[in-house]
């Protein structure tokens, strides 16, 4: 006779079926945690995505101002800044806006503060007319898959609405060039909003080109072998204004003549009333050791890739090649005799030698990688700058009325051929 409990399994039956169902909720709420929480890190890192990149289109933003208002001469299509420093001066409120569609300016919260700065904007001098903002310019991109619907410049500006420079503001080549008043290029200010998706980020940098730094002295040799004929000649250390042809008030003085070889083989070939015509710093003759070994054949090929007139070796008669206010790169490849009357201005470099007779003046720097050789009378030759010769086998040769009178003034003007550099960033 069976003595089990019949009665109580059927209250058993089902319980195993109810924990199955409770452990399939558990499971399916916490699978529906992890797909909550997956989804929200996914939108979460998108965002971040977007947010990155709306940062990196304001950068390409910038790119493009710095680009567009340093490539005058390489691409003066494109180029958008002024071409002169008379520009600087008279329209310090001077400006452009960068845009992928006309009218996206007005995207800018500070679009309208232009109109009541007391300075000229959109150029037609007339000052805070209802309409006045920087006129607009289309973004050079292609196609728009960078998206920084505008991006502004303008001059940086002090308190009295004067433009802020860069550059040797007390013409001492000792001295690093700083933010001034009355030397250099202007400081520019950049503001670019940067879009992708939802997100936006906006910045602001300001830009300077920086001076070229060349040795301090009117002519820097790597040779010693020198011959001074006559007495109407000058190697001048004093700083000299190419604008008025006479020594700066107040600038400093530097060498006439440094060299890497030995200085005495210089002073020797000078003689009488010779030596008084190289000056500059200390007694004369000023000729000293070069502080500085210059790599000349690197910087022959770095300025000669930015030349704007190349020829073999030639005879020129009467160049115009620029002036002091409109710098250009002259590059022979062999020798050149420049001969006649004629002008130029920025960076003349000479493979071979360099030889000039009669008149001519030259503002900027001279690079000589063979000898040079100056002569004639007239007006004779006059170099505002520097000279720099790696000479050769025949002697360097100044005679007649050249002069080669160092100029911080004419220098300074290299960093026309500069790029714009940005110093500092912060965002908006």
């Amino acid at each position: 006779m069976r003595t089990t409990n019949q009665c109580e399994r059927p209250a058993e039956r089902g319980t195993a079926l109810i924990l199955s169902l409770l452990a399939l909720l558990c499971l399916t709420l916490v699978g529906g945690l992890f797909v909550a929480n997956t989804k929200t890190e996914t939108q979460i890192a998108g965002h971040d995505m977007r947010y990155n990149q709306a940062l990196y289109n304001a950068e390409a933003g910038c790119a493009e101002v710095l680009t567009r208002m340093s490539n005058l001469r390489s691409d003066s299509t494109n180029y958008i800044g002024q071409v002169s420093q008379t520009g600087w001066v008279s329209q310090p409120g001077w400006g452009r806006y960068i845009v992928l569609a006309n009218g996206g300016a007005a995207q800018d919260p500070t679009y309208t503060e232009t109109e009541t700065d007391g300075l000229d904007n959109d150029g037609d001098a007339n000052i805070d007319e209802a309409d006045e903002v920087y006129p607009e310019v289309i973004t050079v991109q292609n196609g728009s898959t960078v998206n920084y619907p505008w991006v502004k410049v303008h001059y940086k500006r002090n308190g009295a609405n004067q433009v802020v420079l860069f550059g040797d503001h007390d013409h001492n080549p000792s001295t690093a060039p700083i933010q001034n008043l009355t030397q250099g290029f202007p400081v520019i200010l950049a503001t670019s909003e940067g879009m992708q998706g939802s997100a936006m980020r906006r910045i602001e940098i300001e830009a300077v080109k920086r001076p070229y730094q060349t040795v301090a002295a009117a002519t820097y040799s790597e040779d010693d072998t020198f011959a001074f004929n006559g007495t109407q000649f000058l190697v001048s250390g004093r700083d000299w204004d190419p604008d008025t042809g006479l020594p700066l008030v107040g600038g400093t003085e530097v060498n006439g003549i440094v060299t890497t070889q030995n200085p005495s083989n210089i002073i020797n070939a000078l003689s009488g009333q010779q030596t008084n015509n190289v000056e500059g710093v200390g007694p004369e003759p000023s000729v000293q050791p070069s502080p500085v070994n210059l790599d000349l054949q690197a910087l022959a090929d770095e300025f000669g890739g930015m030349a704007d007139v190349t020829m073999g070796a030639s005879t020129v008669t009467g160049p115009s090649w620029g002036n002091a206010n409109d710098y250009r790169v002259v590059h022979c490849t062999g020798d050149l005799h420049v001969s006649g009357g004629g002008q130029g201005g920025g960076v003349l470099v000479v493979d071979g030698d360099f030889e000039c007779t009669g008149q001519f003046t030259w503002y900027g720097l001279v690079i000589v990688l063979g000898d040079m050789r100056f002569s004639g009378g007239g007006a004779g030759v006059h170099i505002y700058g520097s000279t720099l010769v790696q000479g050769g086998i025949a002697n360097q040769t100044v005679s007649g009325n050249a002069d080669l009178l160092y100029s911080s003034i004419a220098l300074n003007r290299l960093a026309y051929f500069a790029r714009y550099q940005t110093v500092s960033w912060h965002e908006l």
